[in-house]
């Protein structure tokens, strides 16, 4: 079945949830009409491999708060699908970012084996956390649009579906994806393209960061 033929007749599902009760029997029953008309469609965000451990709890949370809220949704402004999976996708979000304050409380940053450091460690702190959401926020922009397709042509040699911007996306906070997921999503080696990164992306965001004035040129910091 088609987006269309799905949205359709979810629409007309939600529509006649609204006019029972809410809590009512016949509201339960609608809403379970409309839980497997979605599930049955396959057409719900199934995430990244790196959400898998709080995915289902995601989808249960997302259920809830949509069978709450079903009087908010709006036709006029976006589809039923797209209301879901928007919902989803940002409780995905906020596991997301839970699980990276939990592992920086707990665990020590530490470098890349044998000696290799994270590019986006050439980023200067700022004391303003404010001036730092922004300049993360401009980063990740560069990386996403890639104006210039610089990223996208900067290949791995040794495997031609991967390229920076591939493992920019995964690695740049707050994603942060561990190499081993990386690896075995991509089907690469984990040591060399997490060397191929620290080669080549370091130099890459260093080349941004002078560009946007983020970091002092070479030239200037010998003046």
């Amino acid at each position: 079945m088609s987006d269309k033929d799905v949205n359709i007749t979810l629409r007309n599902l939600i529509a006649m949830a609204l006019k029972c009760p809410a809590r009512s029997p016949e509201r339960q029953r609608q809403q379970s009409l409309i839980y497997r008309e979605v599930m049955q469609s396959g057409k719900l965000w199934r995430g990244y491999s790196y959400e898998r451990e709080y995915y289902n709890d995601a989808v249960q949370e997302m259920w809830e708060h949509c069978f709450q809220s079903l009087d908010a949704y709006n036709p006029d402004i976006q589809e039923v699908l797209t209301w879901l999976n928007d919902n989803l996708r940002r409780i995905l979000n906020r596991y997301q970012k839970r699980r990276q304050r939990e592992r920086a409380r707990l665990l020590p940053k530490l470098s890349l084996d044998a000696g290799l450091y994270d590019p986006i460690d050439v980023v200067p702190s700022r004391p303003d956390t404010y001036l730092s959401f922004q300049l993360l926020e401009h980063l990740w922009y560069w990386v996403n649009t890639d104006p210039d397709e610089v990223l996208q042509n900067r290949v791995c040699p040794r495997y031609a579906h991967i390229n920076a911007q591939t493992l920019l996306k995964r690695r740049l906070p707050p994603l942060e994806t561990p190499w081993e997921i990386i690896a075995k999503d991509l089907e690469a080696d984990k040591t060399y393209i997490s060397q191929w990164y620290a080669r080549y992306c370091y130099a890459l965001l260093r080349s941004w960061g002078y560009t946007q004035g983020y970091l002092d040129s070479p030239k200037n910091s010998r003046s």
